[in-house]
Protein backbone atom coordinates (compact mmCIF):
# COMPACT_ATOMS: atom_id res chain seq x y z
CA UNK A 1 0.00 0.00 0.00
CA UNK A 2 1.21 3.50 -0.79
CA UNK A 3 0.95 5.85 2.21
CA UNK A 4 1.75 9.56 2.42
CA UNK A 5 2.16 11.25 5.79
CA UNK A 6 1.62 15.01 5.85
CA UNK A 7 3.22 16.78 8.79
CA UNK A 8 6.36 18.02 10.50
CA UNK A 9 9.55 16.04 9.80
CA UNK A 10 13.31 16.47 9.41
CA UNK A 11 15.03 18.94 9.48
CA UNK A 12 12.71 20.22 12.20
CA UNK A 13 13.47 18.91 15.68
CA UNK A 14 10.36 18.22 17.71
CA UNK A 15 8.31 15.43 19.27
CA UNK A 16 5.98 15.65 16.27
CA UNK A 17 8.87 15.05 13.86
CA UNK A 18 10.02 12.06 15.88
CA UNK A 19 6.46 10.73 15.94
CA UNK A 20 6.10 11.00 12.16
CA UNK A 21 9.48 9.38 11.54
CA UNK A 22 8.61 6.44 13.79
CA UNK A 23 5.16 6.06 12.27
CA UNK A 24 6.73 5.96 8.81
CA UNK A 25 9.23 3.32 9.92
CA UNK A 26 6.51 1.15 11.42
CA UNK A 27 4.37 1.37 8.28
CA UNK A 28 7.41 0.51 6.16
CA UNK A 29 8.19 -2.51 8.36
CA UNK A 30 4.70 -3.75 7.56
CA UNK A 31 5.44 -3.67 3.82
CA UNK A 32 4.02 -0.26 2.88
CA UNK A 33 5.58 2.30 0.54
CA UNK A 34 5.77 5.44 2.68
CA UNK A 35 6.63 9.08 1.99
CA UNK A 36 6.51 12.05 4.34
CA UNK A 37 5.57 15.43 2.88
CA UNK A 38 6.68 18.21 5.19
CA UNK A 39 7.39 21.92 5.35
CA UNK A 40 10.05 23.79 3.45
CA UNK A 41 12.35 25.87 5.61
CA UNK A 42 10.59 29.16 6.33
CA UNK A 43 12.93 31.64 7.99
CA UNK A 44 10.08 34.00 8.83
CA UNK A 45 8.38 31.36 10.93
CA UNK A 46 11.24 29.08 11.92
CA UNK A 47 13.86 31.66 12.76
CA UNK A 48 15.12 29.82 15.85
CA UNK A 49 17.99 27.52 14.94
CA UNK A 50 17.20 25.44 18.02
CA UNK A 51 14.16 24.14 16.19
CA UNK A 52 16.35 22.59 13.54
CA UNK A 53 17.93 19.21 13.98
CA UNK A 54 21.70 19.13 13.93
CA UNK A 55 21.62 15.49 12.88
CA UNK A 56 21.76 14.13 9.36
CA UNK A 57 18.60 13.17 7.52
CA UNK A 58 16.99 9.98 8.91
CA UNK A 59 18.12 6.94 6.98
CA UNK A 60 15.70 5.06 4.73
CA UNK A 61 12.94 7.66 5.01
CA UNK A 62 11.64 9.48 1.96
CA UNK A 63 10.99 13.06 3.05
CA UNK A 64 9.79 15.66 0.57
CA UNK A 65 9.93 19.35 1.54
CA UNK A 66 7.07 20.99 -0.26
CA UNK A 67 4.64 22.80 2.03
CA UNK A 68 4.67 26.47 2.92
CA UNK A 69 2.26 26.80 5.83
CA UNK A 70 1.07 30.28 4.77
CA UNK A 71 1.27 30.03 0.97
CA UNK A 72 -1.88 28.72 -0.79
CA UNK A 73 0.10 28.08 -3.98
CA UNK A 74 2.15 25.47 -2.12
CA UNK A 75 -1.02 23.83 -0.83
CA UNK A 76 -2.26 23.44 -4.39
CA UNK A 77 1.10 22.04 -5.53
CA UNK A 78 1.14 19.62 -2.62
CA UNK A 79 -2.35 18.33 -3.37
CA UNK A 80 -1.46 17.93 -7.06
CA UNK A 81 1.69 16.02 -6.12
CA UNK A 82 -0.30 13.72 -3.86
CA UNK A 83 -2.85 13.01 -6.59
CA UNK A 84 -0.09 12.12 -9.07
CA UNK A 85 1.53 9.82 -6.50
CA UNK A 86 -1.66 7.73 -6.36
CA UNK A 87 -1.53 6.88 -2.64
CA UNK A 88 -4.06 4.58 -1.03
CA UNK A 89 -3.96 6.61 2.14
CA UNK A 90 -2.93 10.08 3.26
CA UNK A 91 -2.28 10.49 6.99
CA UNK A 92 -2.45 14.04 8.30
CA UNK A 93 -0.46 14.35 11.53
CA UNK A 94 -2.52 17.17 13.02
CA UNK A 95 -0.82 19.28 15.66
CA UNK A 96 -2.82 22.42 16.41
CA UNK A 97 -5.09 25.07 14.92
CA UNK A 98 -2.14 26.81 13.24
CA UNK A 99 -1.84 23.80 10.95
CA UNK A 100 -5.60 23.49 10.41
CA UNK A 101 -5.93 25.90 7.48
CA UNK A 102 -2.92 24.54 5.63
CA UNK A 103 -3.81 20.86 6.14
CA UNK A 104 -7.51 21.55 5.66
CA UNK A 105 -6.93 23.13 2.27
CA UNK A 106 -4.67 20.29 1.13
CA UNK A 107 -7.24 17.74 2.28
CA UNK A 108 -10.05 19.66 0.58
CA UNK A 109 -8.22 19.62 -2.75
CA UNK A 110 -8.22 15.81 -2.54
CA UNK A 111 -12.02 15.73 -2.58
CA UNK A 112 -13.21 13.59 -5.44
CA UNK A 113 -10.24 11.21 -5.17
CA UNK A 114 -12.35 8.35 -3.89
CA UNK A 115 -9.39 5.94 -3.95
CA UNK A 116 -7.55 8.03 -1.34
CA UNK A 117 -8.52 7.60 2.30
CA UNK A 118 -7.72 10.74 4.31
CA UNK A 119 -6.91 9.89 7.93
CA UNK A 120 -6.24 12.45 10.65
CA UNK A 121 -4.14 11.50 13.66
CA UNK A 122 -5.10 13.96 16.39
CA UNK A 123 -3.55 14.48 19.81
CA UNK A 124 -5.38 17.74 20.59
CA UNK A 125 -8.31 19.34 18.81
CA UNK A 126 -9.36 21.82 21.49
CA UNK A 127 -6.45 22.30 23.94
CA UNK A 128 -7.00 23.07 27.62
CA UNK A 129 -5.86 26.67 27.10
CA UNK A 130 -7.87 27.10 23.88
CA UNK A 131 -8.16 30.55 22.34
CA UNK A 132 -10.62 31.79 19.71
CA UNK A 133 -8.49 30.41 16.86
CA UNK A 134 -8.46 26.93 18.43
CA UNK A 135 -12.26 27.00 18.48
CA UNK A 136 -12.69 28.25 14.91
CA UNK A 137 -9.84 27.25 12.60
CA UNK A 138 -10.17 23.43 12.78
CA UNK A 139 -13.57 23.44 11.01
CA UNK A 140 -12.08 23.26 7.52
CA UNK A 141 -9.71 20.46 8.46
CA UNK A 142 -12.25 18.33 10.31
CA UNK A 143 -14.73 18.51 7.44
CA UNK A 144 -12.25 17.46 4.76
CA UNK A 145 -10.84 14.22 6.14
CA UNK A 146 -12.55 10.83 6.15
CA UNK A 147 -11.77 9.57 9.64
CA UNK A 148 -9.89 10.22 12.85
CA UNK A 149 -7.47 8.30 15.02
CA UNK A 150 -7.46 9.94 18.45
CA UNK A 151 -4.36 9.44 20.57
CA UNK A 152 -5.77 11.03 23.67
CA UNK A 153 -9.03 10.27 25.43
CA UNK A 154 -11.79 12.83 25.10
CA UNK A 155 -10.69 14.09 21.67
CA UNK A 156 -13.59 12.44 19.81
CA UNK A 157 -16.08 14.72 21.56
CA UNK A 158 -14.00 17.78 20.64
CA UNK A 159 -13.84 16.68 17.00
CA UNK A 160 -17.62 16.33 16.84
CA UNK A 161 -17.84 20.05 17.56
CA UNK A 162 -16.31 20.75 14.14
CA UNK A 163 -17.90 18.03 12.02
CA UNK A 164 -20.73 18.56 9.58
CA UNK A 165 -21.62 14.88 9.73
CA UNK A 166 -20.25 12.03 11.90
CA UNK A 167 -17.11 10.29 10.65
CA UNK A 168 -15.29 7.16 11.85
CA UNK A 169 -13.21 7.66 14.99
CA UNK A 170 -11.04 5.26 16.93
CA UNK A 171 -8.84 5.66 19.97
CA UNK A 172 -5.23 4.49 20.19
CA UNK A 173 -2.73 5.17 22.94
CA UNK A 174 0.22 7.39 22.12
CA UNK A 175 3.02 4.95 21.23
CA UNK A 176 6.10 4.82 23.41
CA UNK A 177 9.21 5.97 21.62
CA UNK A 178 12.16 7.44 23.44
CA UNK A 179 15.81 7.90 22.40
CA UNK A 180 17.05 6.91 25.84
CA UNK A 181 18.22 3.37 25.37
CA UNK A 182 17.08 0.39 27.41
CA UNK A 183 16.95 -0.55 31.06
CA UNK A 184 20.29 -1.63 32.53
CA UNK A 185 21.05 -3.70 35.67
CA UNK A 186 20.24 -1.82 38.86
CA UNK A 187 23.71 -2.34 40.31
CA UNK A 188 25.35 -0.86 37.21
CA UNK A 189 23.00 2.14 37.25
CA UNK A 190 23.73 2.82 40.91
CA UNK A 191 27.45 2.60 40.29
CA UNK A 192 27.33 4.99 37.35
CA UNK A 193 25.23 7.46 39.35
CA UNK A 194 27.42 7.11 42.47
CA UNK A 195 24.47 6.01 44.58
CA UNK A 196 24.58 3.80 47.67
CA UNK A 197 23.71 0.21 46.64
CA UNK A 198 22.41 -0.50 50.15
CA UNK A 199 19.51 1.94 49.71
CA UNK A 200 16.30 1.64 47.72
CA UNK A 201 15.24 4.55 45.51
CA UNK A 202 12.11 6.28 44.26
CA UNK A 203 12.39 8.67 41.31
CA UNK A 204 10.89 12.10 40.70
CA UNK A 205 11.97 12.95 37.15
CA UNK A 206 11.68 15.95 34.84
CA UNK A 207 11.49 19.73 35.00
CA UNK A 208 10.44 20.88 38.46
CA UNK A 209 7.41 23.15 38.27
CA UNK A 210 4.86 24.13 40.96
CA UNK A 211 2.02 22.01 39.55
CA UNK A 212 4.14 18.84 39.69
CA UNK A 213 3.81 18.69 43.47
CA UNK A 214 7.37 18.00 44.56
CA UNK A 215 6.45 19.81 47.80
CA UNK A 216 3.77 17.16 48.46
CA UNK A 217 6.32 14.42 47.88
CA UNK A 218 8.80 16.04 50.26
CA UNK A 219 6.07 16.22 52.92
CA UNK A 220 5.25 12.56 52.29
CA UNK A 221 8.90 11.62 52.76
CA UNK A 222 8.79 13.20 56.21
CA UNK A 223 6.52 10.32 57.27
CA UNK A 224 8.51 8.31 59.83
CA UNK A 225 7.03 5.02 58.59
CA UNK A 226 9.15 5.29 55.41
CA UNK A 227 12.40 5.21 57.43
CA UNK A 228 11.86 1.48 58.02
CA UNK A 229 12.58 0.66 54.36
CA UNK A 230 15.88 2.49 53.91
CA UNK A 231 14.46 4.31 50.88
CA UNK A 232 15.62 7.58 49.36
CA UNK A 233 14.06 9.92 46.81
CA UNK A 234 16.01 10.88 43.69
CA UNK A 235 14.97 14.29 42.37
CA UNK A 236 16.34 14.41 38.82
CA UNK A 237 15.58 17.49 36.74
CA UNK A 238 16.04 21.22 36.47
CA UNK A 239 14.13 23.71 38.61
CA UNK A 240 11.79 25.97 36.65
CA UNK A 241 10.56 28.00 39.60
CA UNK A 242 11.94 29.29 42.92
CA UNK A 243 14.37 26.68 44.22
CA UNK A 244 14.49 28.37 47.62
CA UNK A 245 10.93 27.23 48.33
CA UNK A 246 12.08 23.62 48.10
CA UNK A 247 15.28 24.22 50.07
CA UNK A 248 13.17 25.66 52.88
CA UNK A 249 10.72 22.77 52.66
CA UNK A 250 13.53 20.20 52.87
CA UNK A 251 15.10 22.00 55.84
CA UNK A 252 11.79 22.36 57.70
CA UNK A 253 10.77 18.72 57.21
CA UNK A 254 14.22 17.37 57.99
CA UNK A 255 14.32 14.99 55.03
CA UNK A 256 17.61 16.17 53.54
CA UNK A 257 19.38 12.91 54.37
CA UNK A 258 16.76 10.96 52.42
CA UNK A 259 16.96 12.93 49.17
CA UNK A 260 19.39 12.69 46.29
CA UNK A 261 19.14 16.02 44.49
CA UNK A 262 20.34 15.86 40.89
CA UNK A 263 18.95 19.12 39.51
CA UNK A 264 21.37 19.60 36.64
CA UNK A 265 20.28 18.95 33.05
CA UNK A 266 19.87 15.20 32.51
CA UNK A 267 21.28 14.25 29.10
CA UNK A 268 19.67 11.57 26.94
CA UNK A 269 22.41 9.03 27.62
CA UNK A 270 21.86 9.29 31.39
CA UNK A 271 18.08 8.95 31.49
CA UNK A 272 18.09 5.14 31.51
CA UNK A 273 20.46 5.13 34.50
CA UNK A 274 17.97 6.99 36.69
CA UNK A 275 15.02 4.83 35.73
CA UNK A 276 17.06 1.64 36.06
CA UNK A 277 18.15 2.64 39.57
CA UNK A 278 14.60 3.30 40.79
CA UNK A 279 12.08 0.88 42.27
CA UNK A 280 9.16 3.14 41.32
CA UNK A 281 8.57 6.45 39.53
CA UNK A 282 6.51 9.02 41.45
CA UNK A 283 4.43 11.82 39.90
CA UNK A 284 2.57 13.88 42.49
CA UNK A 285 0.86 16.40 40.20
CA UNK A 286 -1.63 18.89 41.62
CA UNK A 287 -3.29 19.78 38.31
CA UNK A 288 -4.44 17.83 35.23
CA UNK A 289 -1.42 17.92 32.95
CA UNK A 290 0.01 15.62 30.33
CA UNK A 291 3.33 13.99 31.05
CA UNK A 292 5.60 11.73 29.10
CA UNK A 293 7.21 10.50 32.33
CA UNK A 294 4.57 7.80 32.88
CA UNK A 295 5.18 6.34 29.45
CA UNK A 296 8.90 6.66 30.05
CA UNK A 297 8.44 4.56 33.19
CA UNK A 298 6.53 2.01 31.11
CA UNK A 299 9.36 2.00 28.58
CA UNK A 300 11.79 1.02 31.34
CA UNK A 301 9.20 -1.35 32.86
CA UNK A 302 8.97 0.48 36.17
CA UNK A 303 5.93 0.82 38.47
CA UNK A 304 4.43 4.27 38.87
CA UNK A 305 2.72 6.24 41.60
CA UNK A 306 0.54 9.09 40.32
CA UNK A 307 -1.99 11.41 41.87
CA UNK A 308 -5.64 11.23 40.97
CA UNK A 309 -5.71 14.02 38.41
CA UNK A 310 -6.96 13.67 34.85
CA UNK A 311 -4.49 12.64 32.15
CA UNK A 312 -2.22 10.99 34.71
CA UNK A 313 -4.75 8.73 36.40
CA UNK A 314 -6.32 7.86 33.03
CA UNK A 315 -3.34 5.75 31.96
CA UNK A 316 -2.39 4.07 35.24
CA UNK A 317 -4.48 1.04 36.32
CA UNK A 318 -4.57 1.42 40.10
CA UNK A 319 -3.20 -1.57 41.97
CA UNK A 320 -2.01 -3.18 38.75
CA UNK A 321 1.08 -1.26 37.62
CA UNK A 322 1.26 1.05 40.61
CA UNK A 323 -0.92 3.49 42.51
CA UNK A 324 -3.41 6.26 41.86
CA UNK A 325 -3.72 8.30 45.07
CA UNK A 326 -5.23 11.59 46.13
CA UNK A 327 -2.78 14.53 46.02
CA UNK A 328 -2.10 14.60 49.75
CA UNK A 329 1.13 13.83 51.58
CA UNK A 330 -0.56 11.13 53.70
CA UNK A 331 -2.02 9.23 50.74
CA UNK A 332 1.32 9.38 48.92
CA UNK A 333 3.14 8.11 52.01
CA UNK A 334 0.54 5.34 52.51
CA UNK A 335 1.20 4.07 48.98
CA UNK A 336 4.99 4.13 49.45
CA UNK A 337 4.63 2.15 52.68
CA UNK A 338 2.32 -0.38 51.01
CA UNK A 339 4.76 -0.76 48.09
CA UNK A 340 7.66 -1.78 50.31
CA UNK A 341 5.78 -3.45 53.16
CA UNK A 342 3.93 -5.80 50.81
CA UNK A 343 6.80 -6.22 48.34
CA UNK A 344 4.79 -5.06 45.29
CA UNK A 345 7.71 -4.26 42.99
CA UNK A 346 8.05 -7.56 41.13
CA UNK A 347 4.29 -7.97 40.68
CA UNK A 348 3.88 -4.43 39.36
CA UNK A 349 6.86 -4.79 37.02
CA UNK A 350 5.36 -7.93 35.48
CA UNK A 351 2.11 -6.06 34.92
CA UNK A 352 3.91 -3.07 33.39
CA UNK A 353 5.41 -5.40 30.76
CA UNK A 354 1.85 -6.29 29.73
CA UNK A 355 0.47 -2.75 30.00
CA UNK A 356 3.19 -1.23 27.82
CA UNK A 357 2.00 -3.31 24.85
CA UNK A 358 -0.94 -0.91 24.59
CA UNK A 359 1.60 1.75 23.64
CA UNK A 360 3.23 -0.11 20.76
CA UNK A 361 3.50 1.29 17.24
CA UNK A 362 1.82 -1.87 15.95
CA UNK A 363 -1.23 -0.99 18.01
CA UNK A 364 -1.43 2.42 16.32
CA UNK A 365 -1.02 1.11 12.77
CA UNK A 366 -3.65 -1.56 13.38
CA UNK A 367 -6.04 1.15 14.52
CA UNK A 368 -5.38 3.11 11.33
CA UNK A 369 -5.83 -0.05 9.24
CA UNK A 370 -9.21 -0.87 10.80
CA UNK A 371 -10.55 2.68 11.02
CA UNK A 372 -13.06 2.25 8.21
CA UNK A 373 -14.09 -1.35 9.01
Amino acid sequence: MKVIIVGTAYPYRSKVSAFNHNLARQLMSEGNDVEIITYKYQSSRYNDDNKLSGNSSPENLKITHMINSVNPVSWHKTASYIKKSLPDEVIFAYTNSRAAICMGNIAQKLNGCSQIKRVAIVKDMIPDDANMFDRFLPYKFARNVDGFVCIKKGIAEDIEHFEKEPKPKKYSNMPISFPYGERIPRALALEQLSLDPNCRYLLFFGYIRPYKGLDLLIDAFADERIRKYNVKLIVAGEFKDNIQLYIDKIRNTGVGDYLEIRTEYIGNRDVNKYFSAADMVVQTYKKPKESGVTQLAYHFEKPVLVTNVKKLADIVPNGVVGYVVEPTAKDIADAIVDFYENKRREEFERNVVVEKQKYSWVNLTKTIETLFD
